[in-house]
């Protein structure tokens, strides 16, 4: 199965009052630690989407696809598009946010097992019976991705479809925390 990777980093961290993706975490930016985590995995493709010039320069020896969001405020579902219109011929696409640095291997591998097995639609993990990031989409659910609109992502079309949903319980409540605040950032540290 070709599953296209696509990882979102064009937000603007205004809860944050700075560019968070690029605040250290593990001694290093907060993306770059999903970031060594996926290129272990075996995708069909990897796209990055972002505003930001400094992630582009940084990842620009690495086997990932680095599209620019010149227009990050139209929301995620922009982000959504711009990474699906890469490649629209892949049987899957798997989103994650690169502020979730906790994320371990094992989880993302489990859910991409998951959602092969499953025999469904889409994947996602969860944690106490709430839907989280990252997810996976077949292509049966390309034309709806690509037609969201605003700041609304994924999770619409899933609520849509919970008969065809394969969730991935995740036991470590810190691996699905996706970092807005300074604050957040502080208690897991």
């Amino acid at each position: 199965m070709r599953i296209n990777l696509i990882l979102l980093a064009s937000g603007n961290s205004i809860r944050f009052k700075g560019n968070k993706l690029l605040t250290p975490v593990n001694n290093k930016p907060m993306y770059m630690n999903v970031v060594e985590k996926i290129l272990k995995l075996n995708f069909n493709k990897i796209v990055l989407v972002t505003q930001y010039e400094e992630i582009k320069v940084a990842l620009s020896n690495q086997p990932i696809k680095v599209v620019m969001n010149e227009n990050s405020e139209l929301g995620i579902s922009h982000s959504i598009k711009l990474g699906i219109n890469e490649d629209v011929e892949a049987d899957a696409y798997m989103f994650m946010v690169c502020d979730q640095p906790f994320i371990s291997l094992e989880s993302l591998e489990k859910l991409i097992d998951r959602f092969i097995k499953s025999n469904k639609g889409m994947a996602c993990v969860e944690r106490n019976g709430s839907l989280g990031n990252p997810t996976i989409f077949s292509g049966k659910y390309r034309h709806e991705l690509l037609s969201l609109k605003g700041d609304v992502g994924g999770k619409y079309i899933m609520k849509k479809h919970l008969d065809d949903l394969k969730k991935v319980r995740i036991i470590h409540e810190v691996e699905l925390m996706d970092i807005d605040t300074r604050e957040e950032l502080e208690m897991l540290r």
